[in-house]
């Protein structure tokens, strides 16, 4: 028995990111044995490979924070273990022993493009979000091993949610880049271009864009500019409302001017067209916003494009007899945690929350979480820190509800738990893993910013962990 635990309760969590590895840490304060178990070799999630890599400051903190969480001496972290892959939920929830299970594995799914049959295109002239942030993250690593894509002039990119701005400007920046490296002999590394945008970069060496010969990328939303999701109202009220509105609509006028993209209101995507296999436009359809609901008007046209980016967001991949609520887990209580028709099974983060995206998770988790992820983040850091007003339910409040729930069980024998518990050590011995900070150390990629030999500086100025 291992001398540091207090109690011989065991729960299993399911992912290792931000919602995840928070959970695990709150059971284990209260004295109950967790084991975490993660799909990938690191932990941080979509910290790793959903934030653009300009995050540095804000991605080793949050990484930091995990790491300290992990490290937890009634943690064991299981990594390269995959829930219905490796064993089903069936078999975790019937032929072991945890007092409860927590899902806190995210959303890895890319919402499908709403366009029949515009699928044959994908990783090809169809890309989505999750899978060009992971290229843009890990494309400079020497033994990077997922898809590589080459940004085409007039890209199209649909989405009009704060992810979908990086989506945009990554694809700005690449093909900005390009031209001033192989034109102009101009080498910009992602860092500086992100920093002093592409309006400045040009400026600063006599240039316009006329200059580039580019047709540059359109981003494409449904509804107009003000009604962008990129702020939450503070209230129902009108005024907070057309507050939010006016916030949105100014903070796409600073990115367009910014980084040069055109921007393509109340339009959504219905067909696309084709030359000899190969994609060649985008049939849109007009839409209007009529007592908040979108009315499609039957005015189409077509926007020419050989390239399509969908950034409409991402949602949380379906275990089999899990019940959903649309995209998301289903659960009711008090904490709003516990899995519908399951006695101990949970759910935080964005599993519940249906979303793909870091702040939603964070939305889930502690105050100090929040503050770290948010309060240095620009130009929307006053947008995100306004979204802390908006939702209550955190990944602490509800890990308290499920610790007083396995709190009250009775405790299972020891033979059980540490029956568990060698069967995890078997399972971390098979792939190598000896103890959490040599692996993490073995597993982590060879930054870009080291590669670079730039300080490790955020926008905001916060020096990084060294």
């Amino acid at each position: 028995m291992n001398k540091h635990h207090k109690r011989e309760h065991l729960a299993l969590v399911v992912g290792a990111g931000v919602a995840g590895s928070e959970a695990a840490w709150q059971l284990a304060e209260h004295g109950i044995r967790v084991i975490v178990v993660d799909q990938n070799a690191l932990p941080y999630g979509k910290i790793e490979d959903g934030l653009p890599l300009w995050h540095i400051g804000l991605r080793d903190r949050v990484e930091a924070d995990i790491d300290r969480k992990l490290r937890h001496p009634n943690i064991k972290f299981l990594p390269l273990f995959t829930v219905g892959k490796d064993m089903s939920l069936d078999q975790i929830m019937n032929d072991y022993k945890f007092d409860a299970v927590i899902l806190a594995f995210g959303a890895w799914k890319d919402r499908p493009l709403p366009v029949e049959g515009i699928e044959k295109f994908r990783n090809r002239q169809l890309i989505y979000q999750n899978d060009l942030m992971k290229w843009f993250n890990h494309k400079h690593e020497p033994d990077f091993a997922g898809p590589h894509y080459q940004i085409e002039d007039g890209a199209v990119v649909i989405g009009g949610g704060l992810a979908s701005l990086d989506v945009i400007k990554i694809v700005m920046m690449e093909l900005v880049g390009r031209v001033l490296r192989d034109k102009y002999g101009l080498d910009y590394d992602v860092f500086t271009m992100e920093k002093k945008g592409i309006k400045k970069i040009l400026e600063e060496n006599g240039l316009k864009w006329e200059d580039l010969g580019l047709k540059g990328a359109t981003l494409v939303y449904r509804r107009s500019a003000r009604e962008m999701p990129l702020k939450v109202a503070l209230s129902d009220s009108e005024a907070d409302k057309e507050k939010a509105r006016e916030v949105a609509e100014k903070l796409l006028h600073t990115y367009k001017e910014k980084f040069m993209f055109d921007f393509v209101p109340n339009a959504v995507p219905v067909d696309f067209t084709e030359e000899e296999g190969k994609l060649t436009g985008l049939v849109l359809e007009k839409t209007r916003t009529e007592d908040g609901k979108l009315v499609y008007t039957g005015e189409r046209f077509v926007l020419p494009t050989t390239q399509v980016i969908s950034s409409i967001g991402a949602i949380p991949v379906k275990l089999p007899g899990i019940p959903y609520r649309g995209d998301a887990i289903d659960t009711e209580g008090p904490s709003g945690s516990k899995v519908k028709g399951f006695d101990n099974l949970f759910a935080v983060g964005n599993a519940v929350t249906g979303k793909g995206n870091i702040k939603m998770a964070k939305e889930h988790g502690r105050q100090a979480m929040r503050e770290w992820l948010w309060a240095k983040r620009e130009p929307v850091a006053g947008v995100l820190r306004q979204m802390d007003e908006k939702y209550l339910t955190d990944t602490d409040k509800r890990a308290e509800s499920i610790s007083d729930y396995i709190l009250s069980k009775p405790i299972p024998t020891q033979e059980e738990v540490d029956h568990v518990w060698e069967l995890v050590e078997n399972k971390r011995r098979e792939i190598g893993y000896k103890d959490y900070d040599s692996w993490i150390k073995a597993h982590k990629p060879v930054r870009l910013e080291e590669m670079l030999g730039l300080k490790k500086k955020d926008k905001s100025g916060s020096g990084s962990k060294s």
